[in-house]
């Protein structure tokens, strides 16, 4: 794949902005427009507009999108049907037994993705080998078929027990659906996880049906318009994975790209953090809606076997792991019936967004509290269009404290602690609950709002560094171009570490290896610009999780057991801070990841500094409860070198970053803001 000459376009699609970055010959644009629900193809084809471009320049498209985020949230999904053996029709309501909120006994879990009435079964049995044990009963798939055609589903659901390991029940009750529902979407498990365990295996299969009619129409709908535009190539999109797709094979697999966004968003940090020498790496990014936290350690990006988008509902493909909360510039602040104020998970979103939009929004939120503390500007606005009315903030923020006896600037104040603390509860959970130091990482903040909050949070946590990428506020976006194109496979084969002879696991890494090959073959890429990577789920004989291991392809996983057996221990110990050696292990799962590698973007480096930078202005930020004089400088006037100290409001197209007093701030070589927080230079004295 070659993207030689032509553009390079990352387009990430959130809630409340659409973000745009544009590579040519190692020049990078961005550009930052609202987005435009529910038809985001429509804030797409504006940020291309606005942007400049000529679609039918664009050598290469990625994209991230929250279409499938979205419709999970607000069950705006396809009506959906689930066929399954008969006796498991409540595997989806069972779930695992845990609870969401442990302590809550009026808390309830919410409601299946499909209804009770639309999980239908069908007399059939296969044992745990592939062994049939009951035929599968024609009568009921007829029966099935008809009840479908009446109840005018639109996806269905095809999941029967252990069939990851015998397909044919599952694919003849797939063709008889898709006969009958031509124009539904229609998918069988074992065709897109064959792998053990029932519960996970069936929300994961139930999910994808659920989000498949909406995803196809939104790749279709995207790629007219942008056809429209004159762009005549492909459309990739970024999965949970943190890889990217092109959108026909996506809209195979539509759960996959529930953390599309979010996912790009790591991948730029972990790379810049790269560049910049800082390996270990906190990100948080907070945009208009929610605020997304991960963990890149010595340079690698933490993976999880599965995401979960909301309780009880597990997506099982390999995902970046990372935590989701609903903090973000459009969070809405609230008083409780106990008389507690609270900020988010609500959010203003896009439309009509807080109420310094001046679109109707009336709610006070996390934006208009920092606009009323001085932190952004109404003459600057946001994503370069959009102005913001402090009058407007100011009377939003006002109802609020009076609900309190607080005066204006005291309840944006209150705001702003709310929502850190909320923030620092789960950077906690993302590192002292997980056994990590925060003190032994950089805070990488990114975002619309992200440096907005990152200097206050790291000092909460006493997290020494707080870095500030060049474009925070389309780092996502970014990302795109900094991903490859990934294609996972996987096949259920449970077997004894003292069984691991014999050459069916190799046959059977070849065959996955085999469809990964034939994924990349039509994604348009070589031999020389891709790689093959195996990988094996290896656990304790009889427990249930597994941990994904790496395996050497040049020799066969018999001959290198040692090695992984002792990888697993570490992993494990390092994770659950015990081993035992009187358990044997097993290997559960065999993995293939192949990548297809796009080039990356370059990390230019920027002038070095001669003097000062200019202050643009000088105006009142309230910080510790008193308005500071407080100098306020362009991004775009910053060289390598510069170094500033708080009280300091850095402002550039996509955020806004502050610095509260006595914290010290530099621009490195890569035009990266390095901001010292361990220590105030009045703590020393």
């Amino acid at each position: 794949m070659t993207t030689a000459s032509r553009l390079q376009v990352g387009v990430d699609t959130g809630g409340t902005f659409t973000d745009l970055v544009v590579l040519q010959d190692g020049a990078l644009r961005i550009d930052k427009v609202s987005s435009t629900p529910p038809d985001f193809e429509r804030g797409i084809v504006d940020a291309v507009r606005s942007a400049g471009i000529d679609a039918r320049a664009i050598g290469y498209f990625a994209h991230g999108t929250t279409a499938t985020t979205n419709a999970i949230i607000t069950k705006r999904g396809a009506r959906t049907g689930l066929v399954t053996t008969a006796g498991f029709r409540d595997v989806l309501e069972l779930r695992r037994h845990n609870r969401g909120d442990l302590y809550d006994i009026g808390w309830d879990p919410p409601p299946p993705l499909v209804p009770r009435r639309d999980r239908l079964e069908v007399r059939e049995r296969t044992a745990y080998d592939g062994a049939e044990v009951e035929p599968l009963d024609e009568a009921d798939v007829a029966r099935v078929v008809a009840l479908a055609q009446a109840r005018g589903w639109e996806a269905a659901a095809v999941v029967f027990l252990h069939s990851y390991a015998a397909p044919a029940h599952e694919q003849r009750m797939r063709e008889a659906l898709e006969a009958a529902l031509p124009e539904a979407y229609v998918v069988a498990s074992a065709d897109i996880l064959p792998e053990e365990q029932e519960f996970e295996r069936t929300a994961t299969t139930v999910a994808n049906a659920y989000l498949g009619p909406i995803f196809r129409g939104y790749v279709e709908r995207l790629g007219d318009a942008l056809r429209a535009e004159g762009f005549g190539g492909t459309v990739f999109v970024m999965h949970s994975g943190g890889g990217l797709q092109p959108a026909p094979s996506m809209a195979r697999l539509p759960v996959r790209t529930v953390t599309s966004g979010p996912a790009a968003g790591v991948i730029a940090a972990a790379a810049i953090g790269e560049a910049a020498g800082r390996r270990n790496l906190l990100t948080i990014d907070i945009g208009g809606t929610s605020a997304d936290i991960a963990t890149v350690r010595d340079g690698q990006l933490g993976l999880a076997r599965q995401s979960m988008p909301e309780f009880g509902l597990p997506i099982r493909f390999p995902a970046i792991d990372l935590v989701t909360m609903g903090a973000g510039g459009g969070s809405i602040a609230w008083i409780d019936p106990a008389g507690s104020p609270k900020v988010g998970p609500q959010s203003a979103g896009a439309v009509p967004g807080p109420a310094a939009y001046g679109r109707g929004g009336t709610d006070a939120t996390i934006t208009d509290a920092n606009l009323v503390l001085g932190r952004l500007s109404a003459e600057r606005g946001l994503a370069g269009d959009l102005h913001l009315d402090v009058g407007l903030a100011r009377d939003a923020v006002g109802r609020f404290g009076d609900r309190l006896g607080l005066d204006v600037e005291e309840a944006a104040a209150g705001i702003i602690r709310i929502a850190n603390a909320n923030m620092t509860r789960w950077l906690r959970v993302v590192t002292v609950e997980r056994g990590l130091d925060p003190r032994e990482f950089a805070l990488f903040a990114f975002g619309g709002a992200g440096p907005m909050h990152a200097v206050d949070l790291a000092l909460g946590l006493e997290i020494p560094e707080v870095l500030v990428p060049r474009h925070p506020g389309v780092t996502s976006a970014l990302g795109l171009l900094f991903a490859d194109v990934t294609h996972d496979v996987s096949a259920t084969l449970v077997r004894s570490e003292g069984d691991l002879g014999g050459d069916e696991i190799e046959r059977r890494f070849a065959e996955l290896e085999a469809s990964a090959n034939a994924s990349l073959d039509a994604d348009g890429f070589g031999a020389g610009e891709r790689t093959v990577q195996r990988l094996a789920d290896v656990r304790y004989a009889g427990q249930v999780k597994a941990l994904t291991l790496p395996v050497d392809a040049s020799r066969s996983l018999a001959a290198q057991w040692p090695e992984v057996r002792a990888r697993f221990l570490g992993e494990y110990e390092r994770r659950f801070q015990y081993v035992t050696e009187e358990i044997g292990l097993e290997v559960s799962a065999l993995r293939v990841q192949g990548r297809g590698h796009v080039p990356a973007p370059e990390h230019p480096r920027v002038e070095r500094a001669e003097g000062e930078p200019p202050v643009r202005e000088r105006r009142p930020v309230w910080f510790d409860g008193a308005p500071h004089d407080t100098a306020v400088v362009a991004r775009e006037d910053l060289r390598a070198g510069h170094r500033l100290t708080g009280p300091l409001v850095v402002e550039q197209l996509d955020t806004t970053t502050v610095v509260p007093p006595g914290v010290a701030c530099s621009v490195d070589e890569r035009g990266n803001l390095l901001i010292d927080c361990r220590r105030r230079p009045a703590e020393e004295a």
